[in-house]
């Protein structure tokens, strides 16, 4: 049986909540090991045991959801600003922005909700802010960002 078979579970298998938090060496392994394991959840993978629910219990952890949620409430307020930032970090997308707005707030509810989120959706909101040329921050479709965090927010539950 390969690494892989070992750490992955079929879609149907439930997710379950890791009560107690892993040891520091698994949470260490699944830090260098988060690419691999999160394009795993995004393609369906249930965390249900090994290195992927590690690192499902780190992505939906109190810390990362509030550190997401304000990420993406710092988006809104910066495109409501009259002036863009000056700074290295890349501007967001105003129009995007408050095109997405409603669609952006649910998201933000619902990190800050204590009710648990499935990983998929945390690893979709993380790609969505890290991606510099992305719909948040690239002029693209008019609704792309909506439909992105959309996708997301409906991956969350």
């Amino acid at each position: 049986m390969s690494f892989a078979d070992l750490h992955r579970q079929p879609l149907a298998a439930p997710v379950r909540a890791e009560r107690r938090a892993p040891s520091r060496g698994a949470r260490l392994r699944a830090w260098t090991a988060q690419e691999r394991l999160d394009r795993w959840l995004l393609d369906g993978e249930a965390a249900a045991g090994g290195l992927l629910a590690v690192r499902a219990w780190q992505l939906t952890s109190p810390r990362t959801r509030a550190r997401i949620a304000r990420t993406l409430s710092a988006a809104i307020d910066e495109a409501q600003e009259p002036l863009p930032r000056r700074g290295a970090a890349v501007p967001v997308c105003r129009s995007a922005v408050d095109a997405a707005r409603d669609e952006l707030a649910r998201a933000i509810a619902r990190l800050r909700d204590p009710r648990p989120v499935r990983p998929r959706g945390i690893v979709m909101l993380r790609r969505l802010l890290a991606d510099g040329d992305g719909p948040l921050y690239a002029p693209s479709a008019s609704d792309e960002l909506w439909r992105r965090v959309r996708r997301a927010s409906i991956a969350l539950d």
